[in-house]
């Protein structure tokens, strides 16, 4: 499906206006809960047209979440589409689905609508994981989001002729601004025909669409030249132009045998900033690989209108080349957290460094040191929040919900490497005296399934380890550096009644073993359960693909990501070819 620019504007007029009609108008909150589409783009673009700030919610995570983001916001109008109206939890928000309520949408006018916001209204708001809970709703100014797509396109020279490929989720904010760039610039947009993340389609569309431009975060992005199994790499990207990586530190040597080769024609940028600050506040031009290896990539100067100060705990700037905490100021700065008053207070300072009256200070709790080029290098948190494949998690919100269950005494959350190297969250936790004897395979599945209703799917622990009490450090805190690594706890359920029995069933759920290192694998054993995740999902699909000689998509895995519903799959895929 495809839209021309003149479609795609009456379209968003329509909306608008029957938006407005709806009583919409400045920093007035609308929701917008779809899969990626084209009525995603209209949707969002008729809420900026309307005047109003949109709200991306991801339809796939759990009922309870989504229902704790409406009660935050209070949305004036829900924008959604039909298939997906039983994942949304109960609310009394007004809903319009614009695959089936559009009838009424085209009768308004296809005009340009009055304007109703300005430079400090509301331009979305984009839900952060929050350590008492519950997410943090941020809310960012048109002011700074204007200011950021300009330096994107002027910096980086989008044209025209540039095609960007959306790959991530709608509520993250890199999906934010890899939709809205193009679209000031006159260039192709491309949103990935899938909900999963696929790598070889990602592939398959950065070729067969000429894709320039892409954003994601770089643990989105080593699967595409590290896991891509049969499918042509170089060739595939080999017409990028632009490479955005945020969200995360930067793994110089995981990129270098790609960026290195003659394939690779694209630019490498690392970009840095915070939801809170309009998303990006700084940027850096990766070209040698080498120098850092070993160590990190900056995150370099800041973009245009940005001032970044390194703090002490007095508000003091520190020395070049000292510690202090990173903070962010100028037009980026966002209005704060919705319904927070008091963190609002805590993280946005007036800014003490500015001759402006009213301008804020953004505190991202970011450590951070000035390098003697002018480059900014990032040291880590001064807390107990994390990234996670692009995405930030305070592990104090994981937390608070194990605590709340009535099995756990005391619980805690660290991220740490898995058996792959990649950063997995690991719970551990004190069971109550009366849950102390089932304290085992039981007991976490309960934990697990508990958090599953109520956290997305990159925020649910992989591993949880019971313990008969946390360490502690001579200081009585817990100790964190102490914990002890998970270990081989995740043992599949395979006996004679679950045993694979087939020649597809056996090399799949010995695919499964090998990737998980989990012994015995049964027919009826999840992936994700055995200590899965997204990444390593991938991983198991590329194998899947080569042991098979076949594309396996993505869909099809998360769809029964159990051995047999993955065998029963690959049987199907090779009786349809034969015959």
């Amino acid at each position: 499906q495809s839209l021309s620019y003149r479609d795609l504007s009456e379209r968003a007029n329509q909306l608008a206006n029957h938006l407005q009609a709806l009583g919409v108008g400045a920093d007035m909150p609308v929701g917008i809960s779809m899969n990626r589409s084209l009525e995603l783009v209209i949707a969002i673009l008729g809420v900026l047209k309307a005047g109003g700030a949109y709200i991306p919610l991801d339809p796939s995570y759990p009922k309870e979440r989504l229902a704790t983001m409406f009660e935050d916001v209070r949305l004036k109008v829900l924008l959604t589409q039909e298939q997906i109206l039983e994942r949304l939890p109960r609310h009394r928000t007004r809903v319009l689905c614009l695959d089936r309520d559009w009838e009424t949408v085209a009768a308004r006018s296809t005009e340009k609508p009055e304007e109703r916001a300005g430079p400090t209204s509301l331009c979305y708001v984009i839900f952060t994981s929050g350590s008492t809970g519950r997410p943090k709703a941020a809310a960012v100014y048109h002011r700074g989001w204007t200011n950021l797509l300009h330096w994107f396109n002027s910096e980086f020279s989008v044209s025209p002729e540039d095609r960007t490929l959306v790959v991530s989720s709608i509520s993250f904010d890199i999906t934010q601004r890899a939709m809205a760039m193009p679209l000031i610039s006159g260039g192709e947009l491309h949103l990935v025909a899938s909900n999963e993340f696929d790598p070889p389609l990602i592939l398959d569309t950065v070729r067969e669409r000429n894709i320039t431009l892409l954003h994601c975060a770089p643990s989105t992005f080593y699967p595409l030249i590290e896991d891509a199994g049969t499918t042509d790499t170089d060739r595939s990207l080999s017409g990028l132009r632009v490479l955005f990586l945020g969200g995360e530190a930067i793994s110089a040597s995981r990129l270098k045998d790609w960026a290195t080769s003659p394939h690779c024609r694209a630019e490498i940028a690392n970009v840095y900033g915070a939801a809170e600050c309009s998303d990006v506040s700084s940027f850096y031009r990766l070209h040698d690989f080498d120098r850092y290896a070993e160590t990190s990539v900056p995150i370099g100067k800041p973009i245009h209108n940005t001032k970044i100060h390194l703090i002490d705990e007095n508000l003091k700037e520190v020395p070049i080349g000292a510690p202090g905490e990173i903070c962010l100021a100028g037009d980026g700065v966002g209005k704060g957290y919705i319904n927070d008053e008091a963190l609002t207070a805590k993280k946005y300072i007036f800014d003490p460094f500015s001759h402006k009256p009213g301008r804020k200070l953004y505190r991202t709790g970011d450590l951070g040191r000035l390098l003697n080029v002018g480059n900014l290098e990032f040291l880590g948190r001064l807390d107990h929040q994390v990234k996670i494949r692009g995405q930030r998690i305070e592990l104090g919100e994981i937390e608070t919900l194990l605590r709340k269950n009535p099995l756990v005494k005391e619980a805690m959350v660290v991220d740490r490497p898995d058996s792959s190297g990649e950063r997995s969250l690991v719970a551990y936790f004190v069971p109550r005296e009366s849950a102390a004897a089932d304290s085992g395979t039981g007991m976490t599945e309960a934990l697990r399934a508990d958090l599953a209703r109520r956290l997305p799917v990159y925020m649910t622990p992989t591993a949880f380890v019971a313990l008969d009490a946390m360490p502690l450090s001579p200081n009585g805190k817990v100790d964190r550096e102490a914990l002890p690594a998970p270990g081989a706890q995740f043992r599949g359920s395979a006996d004679q009644a679950d045993a694979p029995s087939t020649p597809t069933e056996k090399t799949v759920a010995e695919l499964y073993s090998q990737i998980l290192s989990v012994e015995e694998v049964g027919l009826n054993d999840d992936f994700f359960s055995l200590g899965g995740h997204s990444l390593l999902a991938t991983r198991l699909i590329s194998r899947i693909g080569e042991a098979f000689q076949t594309r396996f998509p993505a869909a099809d895995f998360f769809a029964d990501p159990t051995v047999s519903g993955i065998a029963s799959r690959l049987e199907a895929a090779r009786v349809a070819r034969e015959e």
